[in-house]
């Protein structure tokens, strides 16, 4: 009114304004449903492939639909035709078949259970495996960017919540409803008077349950990040590497302090959480009796100047409760639906990251001869390597070959680009420009199965599973014998180690293998990928943590490992790399000399400063 009395444009321009911003909220709601009944859509698509056990779960949600209304028909004619004319053989045949009607609706629901949590349990199995595999099919990087206790978090709790969402949510919101049209349908053929009566209550089951259901969705999705943040706590103190740094650095209590917090937001908004939906069953409750009430002051009045009869009103009081339960069970459906959409869209959002690596069409045949390896204008940046807001090339323009047979050993500083070329190697990404060939095959067409089987890395820090030495090493090759597995340790250094340890081979390593030393690790290492057998070895600081004595001695393991293979060594041990048959020197993502030692030495600058860095101290 006060912008339109000044007859200037003022009032054009607030009421266009005041236009765009109701025409923008419209435009958002209207886009949050859409995007909502996408959820739903998606959510039931997952029952697809068990439509029988679907189907025959509904069938019995109808019989059992039909079974719970009988008997108020049923307690009708017992009062009327039984009690009220004395008719005892009436009252006995309706007695037992009302015990009859209940007894088979109990078998039913007992059926119906059963169905539907084979149904729950199935889905579960499926979103579970789906997220496994679509996890499994990520990069490195998706990992160095999440919390392994969030991935499990998504992996258990959000989708052991489902079996809740479609046992009692799903099946109760199409059991309610077919109770509600049930009894609906029965009352109006008993007295359309008193069924309207009974149904002018029912908006005070409807009205309340949107705001509520609002408020108890948002506070599902922040129970289910708390509990996510719990357990990426949890995983990580729990943890070999976790544990020892709580207690080197004395933080025992800082990590109780925290996990209690953590405890006590988790039961605060649980508690919310509960306390809302109480708010919602008063209500309900209080709605609940209005209805009664109003059926027996009117009934009452119509029994008094017979117009009805007696059982006609307590069948009457008896659907009542049949019909304002669903419907009181439907309202909390309605939340809870919308508190499952917040579930399904946590777990739609991890399914919907697309892999950054997409594997191939043509599989890298296998052969005997070692492998060669192209590199060709490779440039490679991290998304997070910026620099004043523009992505740092962590490779430019990288040109490369190494021959079939080769044993190419990669030099420089940290972070020159070392383990970034291996990496490519490996397809755990892809270049942003240039090409990576493997036998004159870009690798973005490889099989990623058939690329990797081919190519062994000994990492710098190599991981293990908390299972035993022999297992550890199946995990290269699980059809390997046992003199197989031994002789690839022996030839590693690590046979008599083994051997040495409190049940040999059948060993627990412990979490990381933790059990062993970091030599023997490493030295494990190198007997996996004895074992695994492939055509490239690389080597990231394969012998960093091992001591002179047990280097010199793993040199001649090495040399058994890359005869007849080609080779790509990373060390800054720059003695571990002189018999090389080509050094590549990297500073910062280039490549700034080839040759051997003795020709780097006298041409290139920054290989003769780490060199002399290594050698010239005492």
């Amino acid at each position: 009114m006060m912008w339109g009395s000044g007859g200037h444009g003022g009032g054009g321009m607030g009421g266009g304004l005041g236009g765009g911003r109701n025409s923008w909220r419209l435009r958002e709601l209207a886009q949050n449903e859409r995007f909502e009944w996408n959820i739903i859509r998606r959510a039931l698509q997952s029952l697809v492939p068990y439509w029988p056990h679907a189907i025959a779960t509904t069938v019995l949600l109808v019989l059992t639909s039909g079974a719970t209304v009988i008997p108020a028909s049923l307690t009708q004619r017992i009062i009327d035709d039984g009690i009220g004319k004395g008719n005892f053989h009436t009252i006995l045949w309706l007695t037992t078949l009302l015990i009859g009607v209940s007894l088979v609706n109990g078998l039913l629901g007992v059926l119906q259970t059963w169905l539907g949590n084979i149904i729950a349990q199935n889905v579960m199995a499926d979103y579970r495996l789906a997220i496994f595999r679509h996890i499994q099919a990520q990069t490195i990087r998706f990992f160095t960017t999440r919390q392994a206790g969030d991935l499990v978090s998504r992996v258990m709790n959000d989708v052991t919540a489902i079996q809740n969402v479609i046992t009692t949510t799903l099946m109760g919101l199409v059991n309610n409803l077919l109770l509600i049209a049930f009894t609906t349908a029965l009352m109006f053929s008993m007295n359309w008077r008193l069924s309207i009566l009974a149904l002018l209550v029912v908006p005070g089951f409807v009205l309340p349950t949107q705001r509520v259901g609002r408020a108890r969705q948002r506070l599902q999705g922040r129970i289910q990040e708390t509990l996510a943040s719990m357990t990426v706590h949890l995983s990580e103190v729990f943890g070999v590497s976790g544990a020892l740094l709580v207690r080197i650095f004395q933080r025992e209590r800082a990590e109780e302090t925290r996990f209690a917090d953590t405890n006590q937001s988790l039961r605060d908004l649980q508690v919310r959480q509960t306390v809302i939906g109480r708010w919602l069953f008063m209500w309900l409750g209080m709605f609940s009796n209005i209805g009664p009430a109003l059926l027996w002051g009117y009934g009452g009045w119509l029994v008094i100047h017979h117009r009805t009869s007696i059982g006609a009103i307590v069948a009457f009081t008896t659907l009542l409760s049949r019909l304002y339960g669903p419907l009181s069970q439907l309202a909390q459906l309605h939340v809870s639906v919308l508190s499952s959409i917040a579930l399904f869209r946590r777990i739609f959002a991890l399914l919907d990251i697309a892999p950054e690596v997409v594997d191939g069409p043509i599989a890298l045949p296998s052969k005997d001869n070692a492998a060669r390896i192209a590199l060709s204008d490779v440039t490679y940046a991290y998304p997070l390597a910026t620099e004043d807001g523009i992505r740092r090339n962590v490779l430019s323009g990288v040109s490369l070959t190494i021959e079939s047979g080769q044993t190419v050993a990669l030099v420089g500083p940290s972070g020159a680009g070392k383990s970034t070329l291996i990496n490519l190697m490996l397809r755990f990404f892809d270049p942003d420009s240039g090409v990576v060939e493997i036998d004159g095959v870009d690798a973005r067409s490889l099989q990623l199965s058939s690329l990797r089987s081919q190519m062994g890395l000994v990492p710098q820090d190599p991981f293990f599973f908390h299972d035993t030495v022999h297992q550890n090493l199946l995990y290269a090759k699980p059809d390997a014998t046992e003199s197989e597995i031994e002789d690839a340790c022996k030839a590693a250094q690590i046979h008599e180690t083994i051997l040495r340890l409190p049940d040999g081979y059948h060993t627990v390593v412990g979490e990381r293998g933790y059990r062993l030393s970091g030599g023997e690790r490493q030295r494990l290492a190198i007997a996996r990928v004895m074992l695994q057998g492939p055509r490239v070895v690389l080597l990231d600081e394969a012998t960093s943590a091992l001591d002179t004595l047990v280097e010199r001695q793993i040199q001649s393991a090495l040399a058994v490992l890359l005869e007849g293979r080609t080779a790509i060594v990373i060390a800054h041990r720059l003695s571990t790399i002189l018999a090389a048959d080509k050094i590549v020197v990297l500073n910062r993502g280039r490549v700034v000399a080839t040759g051997d030692h003795e020709s780097l030495l006298r041409t290139s600058p920054l290989y003769r400063q780490l060199y002399e860095a290594q050698f010239s101290e005492p």
